[in-house]
């Protein structure tokens, strides 16, 4: 597998970020780190990827090595998960160690699990491989691994099923084509993609599957998490909020995991400032633009139930229309540390989840879509930029997008049929 084969083929961060592969890879890291942490709550897919299919992960492992000159690759994994440990101990070759991490929440944070694997400290503003590290999500390398177009998906379904299981299906599925194959245990429910702490409440199930969905969470209409997503639903409700309610406790800070780490991230100064800001005076502090958007301080630290997240995001906005660069250099890690972190289970406690099965075996659904709507925009970067023509026929992996600029990824054919629209935000395949 070579770096142009990974470009060809489409391969992004499965974790959810959806950065192109080979843009990461076309760089020099001493150290390739496999972020197998999956510390979103029940979430298992990545565990299920390495229990059914660790010799494509470690071939992507090794692929990503050989490209990157890298002399050392690190495989970060909860340190609960005995099986998959002792599962690829057995079978990584020279040079890859397998690291059992804490069950902390958020230890998938790049900078976290950086911190974490090896004790480097990534600066403020600055990616991973100025660490010397490249980060790539285990779904990533067994993409890699696979050496073919990426046009499935592995993601959880989770929540309010009867039975919860990790699942591969076509890009460009519908979500309510999948959870058609589950029974959901509650009446009235909400939809969460991506994570209980990072995803986003999905109001229309006729979106699709994109390479960067990671889990579909049912929620029953009146859970906590429901209500708490349901009160921050815009920039208004942030702002209006935070200026009736913070008491500027800090509890935000204290337990964030960027802060933790010398990091100048302040959700409690990004509070103050939606506060006390003028519309044409705005206040922020540039150095929240190091905020990694955990949602931690929002949904577990804050005792008043505001938004601490979402002030640092109108921050973030704000901050980078200034053009303005994170404040300072990073401080030293913060003595508190190793006290601060905030266990899982703790967590799945406070989100009230604990009622729900911790569990997601790999489970085929036979899932044949009559169609697929496939994003254009499934990536970081520019969306790309089809090269079929409506009633084109093509083929299960025919290249149907082109990637656009720089940092963009091309996209592919998740079933054989005919192209019947090309719309600006996706392509749509009929089968036959």
């Amino acid at each position: 597998m070579t770096l142009a084969a990974i470009e060809a083929n489409g391969v992004v961060g499965a974790g959810g970020a959806g950065f192109p592969a080979h843009v990461k890879l076309a760089s020099a890291p001493d150290t390739i780190i496999v972020n197998a942490a999956e510390c979103e709550p029940l979430l298992h897919k990545d565990m299920e990827v390495i229990l059914h299919h660790s010799d494509e992960v470690l071939k992507g492992l090794e692929a990503a090595m050989r490209i990157t000159g890298a002399r050392e690759a690190i495989i970060g994994i909860k340190e609960k998960h005995a099986r998959e440990i002792e599962l690829l101990r057995s079978r990584v070759s020279a040079g890859t160690r397998v690291m059992p991490i804490e069950d902390v929440y958020p230890a998938g944070d790049e900078v976290t699990l950086i911190y974490m694997t090896t004790g480097r400290v990534v600066m403020p503003g600055a990616l991973p491989i100025s660490a010397g590290c490249v980060v790539q999500n285990v779904e990533t390398m067994y993409n890699i691994g696979v050496g073919r177009p990426v046009v499935e998906k592995f993601l959880a379904v989770a929540g309010a099923v009867e039975k919860p299981a990790t699942v591969r299906v076509p890009v460009g599925v519908s979500f309510a084509e999948v959870l058609s194959h589950f029974r959901i245990t509650v009446p009235d429910y909400v939809v969460r993609s991506g994570g209980l702490m990072m995803g986003a409440v999905e109001d229309d199930l006729r979106r699709t599957v994109s390479k960067r969905t990671g889990a579909l969470i049912v929620l029953p209409e009146d859970h906590y998490c429901v209500t708490m997503y349901r009160r921050f639903t815009t920039e208004h409700d942030t702002d209006r909020i935070a200026k009736a309610g913070c008491d500027q406790c800090s509890f935000c800070t204290e337990l964030c995991p960027r802060y933790l780490l010398g990091q100048p991230v302040r959700p409690e100064t990004a509070m103050r400032n939606r506060m006390f800001t003028r519309e044409d005076q705005p206040m922020m502090f540039p150095g929240n633009l190091s905020c990694c958007e955990c949602n931690l301080c929002t949904m577990y630290a804050c005792p008043e139930g505001l938004d601490p997240r979402g002030a640092t995001v109108i921050e973030k906005r704000l901050a980078r229309e200034a053009n303005l660069r994170p404040a300072g250099p990073a401080a030293p890690v913060h003595p508190m540390y190793d006290y601060r972190k905030v266990p899982a289970q703790k967590l799945k406690q406070r989100l009230d989840v604990l009622k729900f099965a911790d569990e997601g075996p790999l489970t085929d659904l036979g899932l044949d879509p009559a169609s697929v709507r496939i994003p254009l925009d499934q990536h970081a970067g520019a969306a790309a930029q089809p090269v079929v023509r409506t009633g084109q026929s093509v083929k299960k992996y025919d290249l149907i997008a082109k990637a656009a600029g720089k940092i963009s990824s091309n996209i592919h054919a998740s079933i054989a049929g005919t192209v019947m629209e090309i719309a600006a935000e996706a392509i749509h395949i009929a089968r036959g």
